[in-house]
């Protein structure tokens, strides 16, 4: 992830999923979708935590929620987030 908080106690999957319920900017989006490039079969795949911001998707794994794409609305996000579930914003 090039963008994500985290704390010392990690953040649970429902402690995330309650908040995102709370949050008005936030989806919750658990399933994607796509094409076997192989099979050419559709697959569906579920991503426990996956949330959608706008056109970006905001990531959790392992107590620990983030981005791969970097942009000030995600950024500012976060922020917001940290702040609200007492952790911090790591950049790499």
């Amino acid at each position: 992830m090039d963008i994500y908080i985290k704390r010392e106690k990690d953040i649970s999957l429902q402690e995330w999923v309650d908040y995102v319920k709370t949050d008005k900017d936030l989806v919750l989006m658990e399933f994607a979708e796509g094409i076997n490039p192989i099979t050419k079969q559709k697959l569906k795949i579920k991503i426990e935590g996956r949330t959608l911001l706008d056109d970006s998707e905001i990531i959790y794994k392992k107590g620990i929620i983030g981005s791969d794409g970097y942009s000030e609305k995600v950024l500012a996000k976060l922020k917001e987030i940290a702040k609200a579930l007492g952790a911090e914003v790591f950049e790499e």
